[in-house]
């Protein structure tokens, strides 16, 4: 395997631990649109290109923009 394949597969770990651990909800949902990035990258390497491409979409895309509209509907207003 690459060295560029272990450092993806590094920051797929870093980005799904901090996800994790983080407070605010809006850096996490970035955080785990970025680990669905980094695993495409990987089944791309992997040559799925048909899986990495769904998982781009899916992954980095669609489901953290879902995500966000939620959170942000669901914020409680201060009086």
């Amino acid at each position: 395997m690459e060295i560029i394949n272990y450092i993806v597969i590094i920051m797929a770990i870093l980005s799904s631990l901090a996800s994790l651990l983080q407070k605010d909800l809006i850096k996490c949902i970035i955080l785990s649109g970025f680990f669905g990035l980094c695993v495409a990258y990987l089944y791309y390497a992997l040559l799925a290109p048909d899986v990495a491409l769904t998982e781009a979409i899916l992954g980095g895309a669609i489901l953290p923009s879902l995500f966000a509209f939620t959170v942000r509907r669901t914020q409680r207003i201060d009086e």
